[in-house]
């Protein structure tokens, strides 16, 4: 790959970067005019025309069906489907409406501990004993995110209730990815986003009209559809095509590492644009979080290669 083509994917995965770590704070904006799931159903519905628009495009030029992976992978694309885009959004928009943009991202930095986890466990990779310090180091670290960023230790605390969520959030989507990592080989990324988002549909418009009663329309205004547009269309749209993109061209280990970024770009921009408070506890769960993740993606090493008798 030319020098050229590496600056194209840096700054690409630069710009998913920035777009992930701010669409906490720009969703957490949001969520003060419109109920979660109400917010869910419009997001995921410019989600799902971008998606498929790029989706339609890739395999038009590769002379390829659409529907051809439903025809051959049916079940595991609804699995992935359920698991990825509608339970875990349904903890993640609702974790994010009770606890802080800051807090959300950091707790969200352990999603690839769960994904390393799982896949060890299915025979995807191997953890080797430094990479075992990584992952309990990072567990650690997203403890003492979810408590320090509570007033108290109890259920009956939103902001401790919305950190949990967090974290059931993280592993959902740790344990999507762990699992479509198989389906991958067969089934274009893309394809495999785009038609779990079309299982999911489905049910997150049907939770999502139960809330649109609670709407105060008279209170969304072009700034609540920009961030609409913003985290439908870039957050869970444009910026996933690209991330897909370095993954095939560059490595999954090389675009891994940006992905460190997006809790500090997270919790910044809960400061700048929210004017939310970073407390001492939340700081040091967050460098163990990141901590943990480097010595992981260092230590780490995929499973070898059986060969068929």
């Amino acid at each position: 790959m030319s020098r050229q083509d590496t600056l194209r994917y840096d700054l690409g995965l630069l710009f998913a970067v920035l777009v992930w770590g701010v669409n906490f704070a720009v969703i957490k904006a949001a969520l003060a005019v419109m109920p979660p799931h109400a917010l869910n159903l419009f997001r995921f519905l410019v989600s799902a025309v971008v998606l498929g628009g790029l989706y339609a495009v890739l395999q038009r030029r590769d002379g390829a069906p659409l529907a051809a992976p439903l025809r051959t992978h049916r079940w595991p694309l609804i699995g992935l489907g359920l698991l990825g885009f509608f339970l875990y959004q349904l903890c993640f928009i609702v974790g994010v409406d009770h606890t802080t943009a800051g807090s959300a991202a950091l707790i969200m930095a352990s999603a690839p501990l769960w994904t390393a986890l799982i896949g060890h466990l299915r025979g995807y990779e191997f953890l080797t004993a430094g990479a075992w310090v990584g992952l309990l180091g990072s567990l650690a670290g997203a403890a003492v995110v979810v408590v320090g960023g509570a007033r108290a230790i109890d259920f009956s605390d939103a902001t401790f209730v919305g950190n949990v969520l967090m974290t059931v959030a993280a592993l959902c989507w740790g344990a999507y990815t762990a699992f479509s990592k198989p389906l991958s080989r067969a089934v274009r990324p893309t394809g495999i986003t785009f038609y779990g988002l079309l299982v999911a549909l489905p049910l997150l418009i049907a939770v999502g009209l139960t809330e649109m009663d609670a709407v105060v329309w008279a209170e969304v205004d072009a700034w609540v559809w920009g961030a609409i547009l913003f985290s439908g269309g870039l957050s869970t749209g444009l910026a996933v095509a690209i991330w897909n993109g370095a993954v095939k061209n560059v490595g999954a280990s090389q675009t891994a590492v940006f992905g460190n970024l997006v809790p500090v770009v997270g919790l910044v921009s809960g400061v700048l644009f929210l004017g939310e408070s970073v407390t001492a506890a939340q700081g040091a769960g967050g460098a163990l979080i990141l901590g943990g993740l480097v010595l992981m993606r260092r230590a780490r090493r995929p499973a070898p290669a059986v060969t068929p008798p």
